[in-house]
């Protein structure tokens, strides 16, 4: 007797599925095996792509924001210097205005002192002249007709010299 019989195991029938089993096993590999490894590697490929699509897109958003930080600094010491400089500026148009008030201020000033030294000297030859001519007066009523009209000429000039001279000091 078979040993393998007393086990209920039909030797032919045991070699017939063992054999099935092989070329089952045979075309598996050759048409289901190697097209299904051929999609998973694929596959794999296509994930480990999109990993490293991810990765990078990563490190560029990881770069893009360094970018926009040194921007952010950028604008921001821009912005200050523009700030700056208007507030330099406005200074120097300040100081400017400034100036040109007290240039103003003098010209001013200095016209008013020539307006007041014409009024001055008017009013003062106005008053010579009224002096003058009082002087000819009272000297001619002191006097009569005893000057004539060139002696009379002198004298007020002479008075108008010492009128003068006494104003200057």
């Amino acid at each position: 007797m078979n040993p393998f019989e007393s086990l209920g195991l039909n030797v032919p029938t045991f070699i017939s599925q063992v054999v099935s089993f092989g070329a089952l096993l045979l075309l598996l590999r050759l048409f289901a095996y190697k097209p299904i490894m051929k999609m998973m590697d694929t596959r794999a490929g296509k994930i480990q792509e999109s990993l490293d699509a991810g990765e990078r897109a990563r490190q560029n958003a990881v770069t893009a924001e360094l970018e926009v930080a040194k921007k952010i600094e950028e604008a921001a010491a821009s912005g200050k210097q523009i700030v700056d400089q208007a507030v330099k500026a406005a200074e120097e148009v300040r100081v400017r205005i400034e100036q040109d008030a007290r240039k103003q201020a003098e010209a001013i000033v200095e016209s008013a002192r020539i307006e007041i030294k014409k009024e001055r000297d008017n009013t003062l030859a106005e008053l010579r002249d009224d002096v003058a001519g009082l002087a000819v007066e009272v000297a001619g009523r002191t006097l009569g007709n005893v000057l004539d009209e060139k002696a009379q000429k002198q004298l007020i000039s002479d008075a108008l010299k010492e009128a003068a001279a006494l104003s200057k000091n």
